[in-house]
């Protein structure tokens, strides 16, 4: 993951929210690994404009991965995208084009960190 703190805050209020999955969640907080700090005392590229987040990062070292096109392209974008998804009312189709949207937007996250771990591990 990219900023245990951030993430780790989201898991310890999801287990809150599902007290059932608590001792689950735990388990994965413990096993965590952050990419951030790896990042940020190792590497350096003009690109990242001064910002370390993941959204300046991958782009940076892996041109092909942007965030551009997507329709979540961002973190504020999602947190929204999920608040509409959990708050209700949307007619199916609607949850579902939400749904996907998200989807590949973690997807992108996610192959993006494989990719720059794969990245620092051939220098």
């Amino acid at each position: 993951m990219y900023d245990q703190q951030f993430e780790f805050q989201r898991l310890s209020e999801l287990a809150s929210w599902l007290p059932e999955f608590a001792g689950r969640i735990s388990k994965i907080q413990r096993r965590l690994c952050d990419l951030l700090p790896v990042i940020r005392d190792h590497v350096y590229h003009p690109a990242f404009g001064g910002s370390y987040s993941l959204k300046s990062v991958l782009p940076a070292l892996m041109p092909q991965m942007t965030y551009e096109d997507m329709e979540v392209p961002d973190g504020q974008v999602a947190g929204l995208a999920w608040e509409s998804l959990v708050r209700g009312g949307l007619a199916q189709g609607e949850r579902d084009r939400i749904r996907k949207a998200l989807l590949a937007y973690c997807r992108q996250d996610t192959l993006g960190m494989v990719r720059i771990v794969g990245k620092l591990q051939q220098v």
